[in-house]
């Protein structure tokens, strides 16, 4: 079979660019725990700052600053959605470099979580300057308007309850992280159990056929992750091989 050839030409080729003094390949964690409690800490800071900036800005501003706390929250719930961009490239990163190493397994079960608080806040942006608008042309402009919460209570709702959701995503992130650091396992291609897994799910087709639809999904999300890697790790070789090339062509020449 064509896929299993490829599969068992890439492991020998992979274990011996990996032959050192040692017998087995160095597992490298992935450093990515620190900037996942940054998050949560900006989250917290975030949760904290929107009950506690309202009191003490309105107290000592007297009506001197241009803009009140509820615009401060808003540009302060953008310099938030900033750094989360920075951290998920960090995230985005590593994770993919993780992913070159062979680490396909971990790289498919975190890449959900390891997007979604990034997303959450995005869609958090969104419906945060829906609500600025409404509450702006159906409250501001109208002085018949009464309602019970102010803007800056509906901000504090809305960015409390963003931030607790991706507080449980993020510690989840870092169950899986600590998970993965503590078992040490080699590349998954390296690992007999998931590289015959999953060519025992491509040379067989009726069981592909018996599998639920999440089953089957997952199945062919780690097929996918595997030809991926084996492309990219085809690709690098390739790299590898020119350059060798012409260093040899360079030192024959020079002899």
């Amino acid at each position: 079979h064509f896929y299993k050839r490829v599969i068992m030409s890439v492991q020998i080729s992979d274990e011996d660019d990996l032959i050192t003094s040692e017998q087995s390949p160095r597992f490298k964690k992935v450093p990515t725990l620190a900037a996942a409690i940054t998050q949560i800490v900006l989250c917290l800071a975030q949760i904290i700052l929107v009950f506690l900036l309202p009191s003490l800005y309105d107290r000592h501003s007297n009506g001197v600053h241009s803009f009140g706390s509820f615009s401060l929250l808003i540009y302060t719930h953008g310099a938030h959605w900033a750094a989360f961009l920075i951290i998920d490239q960090f995230l985005h990163y590593h994770h993919h470099k993780s992913r070159l190493q062979g680490y396909l397994e971990f790289y498919v079960r975190t890449k959900n979580i390891r997007r979604a608080p990034f997303y959450i806040l995005s869609v958090g942006n969104a419906v945060l300057m829906i609500v600025v608008m409404i509450l702006h042309d159906l409250c501001d402009s109208n002085n018949s308007c009464s309602h019970t919460f102010t803007k800056v209570d509906y901000l504090r709702g809305l960015i409390t309850l963003e931030s607790l959701v991706v507080i449980c995503l993020v510690v989840s992130y870092i169950l899986i992280l600590t998970d993965h650091h503590n078992k040490q396992l080699p590349p998954d291609v390296l690992r007999e159990d998931l590289t015959s897994s999953i060519m025992q799910n491509t040379s067989q087709d009726d069981v592909i056929g018996c599998l639920e639809p999440d089953q089957m999904m997952e199945v062919l999300e780690r097929q996918a992750e595997m030809i991926r890697y084996l492309h990219e790790h085809t690709e690098n070789l390739g790299r590898k091989i020119l350059v060798l090339t012409s260093q040899l062509s360079q030192k024959e020449r020079m002899a």
